[in-house]
């Protein structure tokens, strides 16, 4: 996996958010495929499983806001959602109806084709709760091995991660639920690669970052200017939804972003 050499003072590397749902359907192929051609050395999607075992691209656990179906993922199976449109026909209209829901191995293949992209893999709560943190885990795993070096496992479910450092050597990332004494010592505990903060739960700038071995990313940032304040606060990643208009931003040109 392309490791971070982070540079007190540097912007924070970019990373493409469910592909860049401002211009598609969020964690799509033809989104992804889209900001790696524009440059986006990481990426991030999200993991759903389904009543018989598919891995899928899903952030939510209902196909509700990309297909207009409120199908619950974890209750049921791939055939009955296969050839659902999955194009967000309320934001997009008839624009992407040839969409479908993207599989795993679908995106693994994709990523296979840009070996020097790391991909930030997020197994949803939905699917833990359903199929519990072992088997989510296992199942997302095998999956991913023929990328494996090139991913990240992350989640907000701590017993997840935990299972993943016990198993394999995969370098994982806790999505942390608030802003607490108690989450500072898990994370000193389980010692992840990565902490995710949602920027709305960062304490006030004048409380300092934890410290550790992990590195710091927060979500979701769509300006140059939240980008750099958040560099100057120590992130070393940064999530956005716009990730080509930040890769060509002359203000992130200008203040050095590796």
């Amino acid at each position: 996996m392309n490791k971070i050499n982070y540079v007190p003072g540097k912007n924070p590397e970019l990373i493409a958010h469910r592909g860049e749902p401002e211009s598609w359907p969020e964690n799509s192929l033809v989104g992804y495929e889209a900001v790696l051609s524009a440059g986006a050395r990481y990426i991030e999607t999200d993991v759903q499983i389904t009543a018989d075992g598919v891995p899928v691209l899903s952030h939510d656990p209902s196909l509700l806001k990309v297909t207009g179906r409120d199908h619950l993922i974890t209750a049921t199976a791939y055939p009955a959602i296969r050839d659902l449109p999955a194009g967000e026909a309320d934001r997009f209209g008839e624009r992407f109806s040839d969409l479908r829901i993207a599989r795993l191995d679908e995106f693994v293949d994709l990523l296979a084709r840009w070996p020097g992209v790391t991909a930030f893999v997020e197994i949803k709560l939905a699917t833990v709760e359903a199929r519990g943190a072992a088997a989510a885990v296992d199942q997302i795993l095998e999956h991913l091995a023929r990328v494996v070096t090139q991913c990240v496992l992350i989640s907000f479910d701590y017993a997840a991660l935990v299972h993943s450092r016990e198993t394999c050597e995969l370098p994982v990332g806790w999505v942390i639920p608030a802003w607490s004494g108690d989450n500072r010592q898990r994370a000193a505990a389980l010692q992840p690669d990565y902490l995710f903060c949602n920027r709305k739960r960062l304490p006030p700038e004048t409380e300092p970052l934890w410290q550790g071995p992990w590195r710091w990313a927060v979500y979701t940032i769509n300006t140059s200017a939240e980008v750099l304040a958040c560099g100057n606060r120590g992130m070393e990643l940064v999530e956005t939804n716009v990730i080509r208009q930040l890769l060509n931003d002359p203000k992130l040109a200008a203040s050095g972003r590796d």
